[in-house]
C-alpha cells in the first residue's frame, strides 16, 4: 500500500515539474493599455492603466518637442525606438566588402597602372600576379575603410597613397555599413514598476498621439556545450526574447 502511494506521488510530482516546465518555457507575452480618456486638452492629465504576462514595462507616449527643464528635445515614438530601427543589427557598424565582380573590373585597370608604373621604375618594378592575388584574399571579407585602405597600400605602397587608396575602397568596395542612429538619437520610453502598472501623462501640443507599451519576457539561460559552467559573466545572447505590444491613441485638441 505505502507503495502504491509512493507511485502516485512520484506521478504527481513528475506532472507537476511538467507543467511548471512548460510555463517556465512558455514565451507567449501579452500586454494591454487602457486611457481614462481618448480625447483631452493641452496639459490634460490622462492616466493610463496596463495589464499582462510581462516582466518588463516600458511605455512609449509617441510625442516629441522640447523639454521645459533643460530645454533638450526629446522623442518617444516607438518607432523611432532602438528596437524598432535596429532590429537585433549591430548599430554604426561601418562595413566595407570587396566583392569578386568588383575585383574583375578594378583588374584590368589595376594591370594597366602597374604596367605603366614598372615602365617609368625599372628599378622597382612592381609583381602584378602577387598585387591581384592579394586584393583576391580581401574578398568577401568585412573592413573598416582605413583598414581596408591599409590593406590595399601593403600590397602597392610604392603605387598608391594612402589617399588613393581610401578613394579606391570607395569605388571599388561595397559599402554595408549599418548607420541607423537617427538625428538627436534614439526615441526612449518609461520603464514601468511591473507591480504598479499605470501611468500618468500630460500632452505639451495638439496632435494624434499613438501610444505604445512594450512587454517583454525573458527565458531561462540557454546554456550551450555540456554541464553547467560557474562564471560570473553573462551574455544576452544567452537569453530568449519575447515581445508583445499594444496600443491605445490620444486625440489632444
Amino acid at each position: 500500500m505505502k507503495t502504491k502511494y509512493s507511485i502516485c506521488i512520484l506521478m504527481l510530482l513528475t506532472l507537476l515539474f511538467s507543467f511548471t516546465s512548460c510555463d517556465k518555457d512558455e514565451l507567449d507575452t501579452w500586454v494591454s493599455i487602457e486611457a481614462d480618456k481618448t480625447t483631452v486638452a493641452v496639459n490634460e492629465t490622462v492616466s493610463f492603466t496596463m495589464s499582462g504576462n510581462a516582466e518588463t514595462y516600458v511605455v512609449y507616449t509617441g510625442d516629441t518637442g522640447i523639454n521645459p527643464i533643460d530645454f533638450k528635445p526629446f522623442s518617444h515614438v516607438f518607432a523611432n525606438s532602438y528596437l524598432v530601427i535596429t532590429g537585433g543589427k549591430k548599430v554604426d557598424q561601418e562595413e566595407y566588402v570587396l566583392t569578386k565582380a568588383r575585383l574583375d573590373t578594378w583588374t584590368p585597370i589595376l594591370n594597366a597602372e602597374i604596367l605603366a608604373f614598372n615602365l617609368l621604375n625599372p628599378k622597382a618594378t612592381l609583381d602584378a600576379t602577387v598585387i591581384i592575388a592579394g586584393l583576391e584574399a580581401l574578398v568577401d571579407k568585412s573592413y573598416y575603410k582605413d583598414t581596408a585602405a591599409n590593406r590595399i597600400r601593403e600590397l602597392m605602397p610604392t603605387l598608391k597613397t594612402f589617399g588613393d587608396c581610401g578613394n579606391l575602397v570607395v569605388t571599388y568596395f561595397t559599402n554595408l555599413s549599418i548607420l541607423l542612429t537617427p538625428v538627436g538619437g534614439f526615441s526612449t520610453g518609461v520603464a514601468l514598476n511591473r507591480n504598479e502598472l499605470t501611468y500618468s501623462y500630460k500632452f505639451s501640443t495638439p496632435g494624434t498621439y499613438v501610444v505604445t507599451l512594450l512587454g517583454t519576457r525573458l527565458s531561462d539561460k540557454n546554456y550551450s556545450g555540456s554541464g553547467y559552467i560557474y562564471n560570473s559573466t553573462s551574455s544576452a545572447s544567452e537569453y530568449t526574447y519575447n515581445r508583445n505590444i499594444d496600443t491605445v491613441t490620444i486625440v489632444v485638441q
